[in-house]
């Protein structure tokens, strides 16, 4: 007789993933990723004397000089508009002028905001009703780059730069539930900021509106509000710009000959950012997870949202790589590289998507404990860690105020000093030696200084000394002079017969050679065809368009002559720019 046994009772295993755990799941993501970059961030926190150069133009606005480099001398040293007058609201807020500690605590704030924005807009767009479960495989290569954590801080626009970009990337993420005119108008004005973010974002910023069009399809009432608010501030600052300053872009634009076709040395700077991470292995992911993702997406209009981005990011990467990239290591990159993992920061849960993800998170650890960019050897190089570099250079791990860098330039200083008083013109010569020659009657400042390193030479020396940039950022001519671009930033030294010519008594003595002359050998009659080429022709508006006392009519016939000026360049040689000018 067969004995008979009830069937053992199911006992269920509850999942750790059920639905009320999901969201809150989804959301620690979220957190985790903005106290790691703020932790890292912090870690490696940094100003560098680019950075100095905004903190500079901003002790100006704030003395009431307005948004100018030297006194009398008007020129757009700051590249981002908004950032140079989000840290001139800051040190009012807060009655500092020296706005260097300020810049790298607002950057990381910044930084840390994106994240926080930014993965919270890839959350909405594949959770959505459903709360599907989520990994984190874009913050994680985000989060393994080195380079990313320095240019959180560094003193620069790039917190505002991710900052901007994940504002704009989460109100097209909602634009997708709420239409409404009033979120439509909000959307557009936030996106049209972007030229004042960086120039460079026009790019972004145009990619972003018509993604915004194609989200909403709104009447054409609607359409032209829109275009309205996006254009608002940014026609409304380059009328201000070409009536101020002269020209139709910052000058630093100018001085990188920002229009430049420099395919080559563009991918080579690719190369220079992929190769010591290995970023080829996540780029390769990232490039075939949209595909498998974004057909899951139920609507047209989360295609659109999720391709905005990455539209964009591919759009300003090829400008990048075309202008020839920069000379600091992988910070012309990131905006590239967060636009384009700005839809799968997070993805859905699945088994492959998951090993995936774990490859990614192994990676990742790799990078970031691991993986480091050669350090400076004391050689000349077309691209560098600047981190690294100015470390080094100031003898600190972590260079945070103005005061870890005037010291390097303690010689300067003293002379900055001494010259109380007295009109000169100072320069730092071979050997380091000071040297000293009168300054010519008609600049506004007793003293100038030849800045060689712009932000610190300009953080040493009071509001009302003058400093002449050797590298040409803040300098009317030397932005211009036809140099073959060699290194981004560095490519137009100002040489002695122009810097004589421009700043000296004409009845001084020519200076020695100095360290950083062109040619060592400077003559009378060199200086003498410089100083000519300055009264003549396109050269002498120039100076007029910087120098001349603000008026209405100079506002005019600054806003007129804009185009022409900025297409104006200089033969570095005197005499064959006293001919091209003088005739």
């Amino acid at each position: 007789m067969a004995l008979y046994l009830p069937p053992a009772p199911v006992v269920e295993v509850p999942s750790p993933w059920t639905d009320s755990a999901r969201p809150h799941w989804n959301r620690a993501i979220t957190v985790t990723a903005v106290v790691l970059i703020a932790i890292l961030g912090y870690l490696t926190r940094w100003i560098c004397d680019d950075g100095l150069i905004f903190t500079r133009a901003v002790e100006q606005i704030l003395a009431g000089n307005g948004p100018v480099y030297n006194l009398g001398e008007r020129a757009e040293t700051s590249t981002s508009a908004l950032w140079q007058w989000l840290l001139a609201l800051a040190g009012f807020v807060f009655r500092q002028p020296d706005t260097s500690t300020i810049s790298w605590i607002l950057g990381l704030a910044l930084t840390a905001g994106g994240f926080g924005l930014a993965v919270d807009g890839a959350r909405r767009l594949h959770s959505g009703r459903s709360g599907a479960l989520l990994l984190p495989f874009g913050i994680l290569v985000l989060l393994g780059l080195r380079p990313v954590w320095e240019y959180a801080t560094s003193g620069l626009e790039t917190g505002l730069n991710t900052f901007w970009m994940a504002v704009c990337w989460w109100l097209l993420v909602r634009l997708r539930e709420n239409g409404s005119s009033r979120a439509v108008v909000c959307t557009a004005f936030t996106i049209g900021l972007g030229p004042l973010v960086r120039p460079d974002q026009a790019l972004v910023a145009a990619v972003f509106l018509v993604a915004l069009w194609l989200t909403v399809r709104p009447a054409w009432r609607l359409t032209l509000a829109a275009a309205g608010a996006a254009a608002a501030l940014p026609v409304g600052y380059e009328i201000f710009r070409m009536g101020f300053y002269g020209i139709l872009v910052p000058m630093p634009a100018l001085t990188k000959n920002a229009g430049e076709s420099l395919w080559g040395r563009g991918f080579a700077y690719l190369a220079d950012f992929a190769d010591p991470y290995f970023l080829w292995l996540p780029l390769a992911l990232a490039t075939v997870l949209p595909v498998v993702l974004f057909r899951r997406l139920p609507a047209r209009r989360d295609l659109v949202v999720a391709f905005a981005p990455v539209a964009a990011g591919l759009l300003h990467l090829v400008y990048v790589v075309k202008v020839g990239g920069d000379y600091m290591h992988a910070r012309m990159l990131l905006p590239a590289l967060f636009l384009l993992l700005l839809p799968i920061l997070v993805i859905p849960r699945s088994r492959r998507l998951g090993a995936v993800t774990m490859v990614i998170a192994l990676w990742a650890a790799l990078s970031a404990g691991f993986l480091r960019y050669p350090a400076p050897d004391g050689s000349v190089r077309p691209i560098d860690d600047e981190r690294a570099y100015y470390a080094a250079w100031t003898g600190r791990p972590n260079p945070t105020d103005s005061g870890d860098y005037v010291p390097k330039l303690q010689g300067l200083g003293n002379a900055v000093r001494a010259a109380s008083g007295q009109r000169s013109l100072i320069y730092q010569g071979v050997d380091n030696r000071i040297l000293t020659t009168p300054l010519r009657a008609g600049l506004p400042e007793q003293v100038m200084v030849v800045g060689v390193y712009l932000g610190t030479a300009g953080m040493l020396a009071p509001e009302q000394v003058g400093i002449v940039d050797f590298w040409g950022l803040a300098n009317p001519i030397g932005a211009r002079l036809d140099f073959p671009t060699r290194k981004p930033g560095h490519s137009k030294p100002l040489s002695n017969a122009w810097l004589l010519a421009d700043y000296a008594d004409p009845a001084a003595p020519v200076l020695p050679p100095g360290n950083f002359a062109i040619k060592s050998d400077v003559t009378p009659a060199e200086v003498a065809a410089a100083r000519h080429a300055l009264s003549c022709g396109d050269l002498a508006e120039i100076q007029r368009s910087a120098r001349e006392p603000m008026s209405f009519g100079r506002f005019w016939r600054n806003l007129t002559g804009a185009w022409h000026r900025t297409q104006v360049t200089v033969p570095p040689d005197p005499f064959e720019a006293e001919r091209k000018f003088c005739g």
